[in-house]
């Protein structure tokens, strides 16, 4: 019988691909907003308030890992490099599951970690607010998701009112900068993941399917002035994936 030959080159390389499917599926360092892959989203990507207590904070040079617990569940989180108190209690609103994720800094491999936005102590809503004690729990996570988006538009640099032609012409120009539009709201769906989606149309391009979510109620057919921050390249499963979209839209009257 004739012996098969395999040359050891061919063999070395099918060893190696073996261990990079083996290997941890992302490593430090990380990006959370503007790339999420939808095949390590939990389920895609959450935007639900959450509060949690610190139980073990690992600092670092550009992250910090933390073991939070929420509801009697312990996971471990990451944000980037902040300040936080064991014991305390703190929000996040936005989070992406990773799976087999490399800390070389730490030499360690965390099975499941969830990267966050960042961490708002509880302190700061009761701080800025003037929260007292006796307030809800209900009432205490609409102030700080109040809060973030505070904190986001406060931040933004204001590019001004611009047309959707020149925001489809050159999306990079505005990434992460506050636009203000003026347009008619074509089509509204309201209350989808906690917030309304208008689609808006100015005559400039309305081959183009703007979206801008808001928490203000937006008539179909109503000619609007709103201001929100420019997001690229947002995916949220489930079919809900924009190439631009304008978030936390305020109606300027």
């Amino acid at each position: 019988m004739k012996k098969l030959f395999v040359p050891f080159g061919t063999i070395l390389i099918f060893i190696l691909i073996l261990s990079c499917l083996d290997g941890p599926k992302s490593r430090e360092p990380y990006t959370i907003t503007r790339t999420i892959d939808k095949s390590i989203l939990d389920p895609d990507v959450s935007r639900e308030m959450h509060k949690v207590i610190v139980k073990e904070v690992i600092p670092g040079n550009k992250y910090v890992y933390v073991l939070v617990e929420e509801d009697g569940r312990s996971f471990w989180i990451s944000s980037g490099k902040q300040q936080l108190k064991k014991g305390e209690t703190y929000f996040y609103n936005e989070s992406i599951l990773k799976t087999q994720f490399e800390s070389k800094e730490h030499n360690r491999v965390f099975d499941t970690l969830y990267l966050v936005t960042s961490l708002i102590p509880e302190e700061h809503g009761k701080g800025v607010h003037g929260m007292s004690p006796g307030s809800s729990g209900d009432k205490q996570l609409e102030i700080v998701k109040k809060s973030i988006v505070e904190e986001q538009d406060s931040t933004a640099v204001f590019a001004g009112r611009i047309s959707i032609a020149d925001l489809v012409a050159d999306p990079e120009k505005y990434a992460g900068k506050k636009i203000e539009l003026k347009g008619m709201c074509t089509k509204v769906n309201i209350g989808i993941m906690g917030r309304n989606w208008v689609h808006l149309q100015d005559g400039s391009k309305d081959d183009y399917d703007l979206v801008i979510t808001t928490s203000e109620m937006i008539d179909k057919d109503k000619e609007v002035t709103i201001r929100g921050i420019v997001k690229l390249n947002i995916d949220l499963g489930s079919g809900y994936s924009y190439p631009i979209l304008v978030e936390n839209g305020k109606l300027m009257r």
